[in-house]
């Protein structure tokens, strides 16, 4: 065996190894180019669940948004209304109220007065009125309610005594009953 014929077998063999590594490093290629296809879906998909997990947060965002705006709306609304119901009530406070003093002989033997208040009863203002709304009755009647004072020993006294003098079948109905205060 001569020289040529070894240096031959040597490239041959050189030849089938450098093969062997070429078929090796394009089969590494390949597993590498699969391992990074796999993580690049992966990755793709977790984008997309983040794009969607941001779109949800930004939508719930802006509809937190608008429910905060809304709420600050109602919270002025309400700030008004109360500044306003403030203001009627401090109105109605500082009015004086209209009291009518029935005399009665025994105001001056019990020494305790009652503020009774007296309401036209609904039925007598029903029949004045024709085809009004009951709530408008009420009202009505409401409206035209008056504190009477009268003298007794407990408020039970004092109903007793205003239903007496003006009775239900008058049109009258007693509302109310309380201690009289003075000033």
């Amino acid at each position: 065996m001569s020289a040529a014929l070894l240096a031959n077998i040597g490239l041959i063999i050189l030849l089938l190894y450098s093969l062997i590594q070429f078929a090796l490093t394009a089969r590494n290629i390949e597993d590498d180019r699969r391992v990074r296809e796999r993580r690049l879906g992966r990755l793709e998909e977790e984008l997309g669940h983040a794009t969607a997990a941001a779109n949800d947060a930004k939508a719930t965002a802006e509809g937190s948004a608008r429910e905060v705006a809304g709420l600050e709306e109602a919270v002025a609304t309400l700030r008004a209304t109360r500044a306003e119901a403030d203001a009627k009530l401090r109105e109605l406070q500082s009015a004086p109220r209209r009291r009518l003093i029935v005399p009665d002989k025994t105001v001056l033997v019990h020494g305790r007065l009652w503020e009774v208040t007296v309401v036209p009863a609904a039925n007598s203002v029903a029949a004045n009125t024709d085809g009004a709304d009951p709530a408008g009755l009420i009202e009505g009647a409401q409206v035209g309610a008056q504190v009477y004072l009268f003298g007794a020993t407990t408020d039970r006294d004092a109903r007793f005594r205003a239903e007496q003098r003006f009775p239900t079948s008058l049109g009258y109905r007693v509302q109310k009953v309380e201690r009289f205060k003075r000033g």
